[in-house]
Parts: structure tokens; C-alpha cells; sequence
């Protein structure tokens, strides 16, 4: 269990998607006095052509670079994998957070508190961000009846993005 936080502690990420145009905020509020518990709020306003379920993570670096070189060539690739210090399989990341529903008209608005993590967590040495995904995240919910390669139940990709496609927007998480 993580330690406690300052009750009231905020951190923020400003999303931009990747022609640099602002799209949302992801707000974590830290609500833990004996436990740690963080409110999340997810506002959006002008997610343009989604519509839908949309992937939500915190990711292991605190860049959002939408053209970066090297290893990580993938729009906003800079920020790295999903969130998870304790090595555990996609749908347990301590940075797998509920999917977003993108209204038609590109608004969103979700809040949820989770207990995966400490708000202070989230500014360690290197950062974190948030990343919105262009698609569904299926949490690596895939059953043994159904199969990929041949194989029963999720393959590896599943198990490590949840297959939630391309990164549409990313926010560097920051104090307030």
C-alpha cells in the first residue's frame, strides 16, 4: 500500500495533441489522510474526431515530445511505457486509469479516485504524463476462448497496452 499523501496535494497535466493544440487537463487531488487515495479528474473540450471510449495511463516519463527520434519514434513515444512499478500486467499498472467517453461534439468530463498511488508519486526523478489514446483500452480483459497467433487468451501487446492504439495527446503532470 502506498504511503499517505498531503490531503488536498494537486497535480495537473495540460493535454495537447500532437499538432500542439490544447484538448484537456487531467487534475489528481490527493485525498488520503490514513490511506492514500487520489481524485482524478479528466476535463476535456475539444477532442476532435474520437468520439467514443478512449485509453487514459500515466506514463514513466514526464515528456511529450510528438516527434521524437530514436528508439520511441511514436507520437508522444518520449513519455515511454504505462506507469507500473510494481511490474504487474496491463489492467493492474499502478498508471491504468478508466477509460474516457469522448462525447460527438469532443467533450469529455470523468472523475474517479483510485488508490493506486500516491499524488506525490507522480513528480519522482524523471516525471510522468498522462497519455489519451486514440482507441479502446480492453485492460487485457481477453478471455481464453478467444485466441491471437494461435495462442488462448490476450498476446503480449495485450497484455502491455491493453490495445488501446496510437497516443492522440499527452500532458507532462506538474504541481499546481
Amino acid at each position: 500500500m502506498p504511503s499517505a499523501g498531503a490531503v488536498g496535494t494537486i497535480m495537473r497535466a495540460t493535454l495537447h495533441d500532437a499538432t500542439g493544440a490544447e484538448v484537456g487537463t487531467v487534475s489528481f487531488i490527493g485525498r488520503g489522510s490514513e490511506v492514500s487515495r487520489v481524485e482524478v479528474v479528466v476535463d476535456a473540450a475539444s477532442v476532435a474526431n474520437l468520439g467514443d471510449f478512449h485509453g487514459t495511463h500515466i506514463h514513466t516519463v514526464g515528456v511529450c515530445d510528438p516527434n521524437p527520434s530514436g528508439t520511441s519514434n511514436v507520437p508522444f513515444g518520449s513519455a515511454e511505457g504505462h506507469w507500473n512499478p510494481t511490474a504487474a500486467t496491463h489492467g493492474s499498472h499502478s498508471g491504468d486509469l478508466p477509460s474516457v467517453l469522448i462525447q460527438a461534439d469532443g467533450r469529455a468530463r470523468a472523475r474517479f479516485e483510485t488508490d493506486r498511488f500516491d499524488v506525490s508519486a507522480l513528480l519522482d526523478g524523471d516525471g510522468s504524463a498522462v497519455i489519451l489514446h486514440a482507441g479502446r483500452d480492453n485492460f487485457a480483459n481477453i478471455p481464453t476462448v478467444y485466441s491471437s497467433d494461435g495462442v488462448p487468451g490476450p498476446n503480449a501487446a495485450t497484455l502491455a497496452t491493453g490495445d488501446s492504439s496510437t497516443r492522440y495527446a499527452c500532458g507532462v503532470v506538474t504541481g499546481v
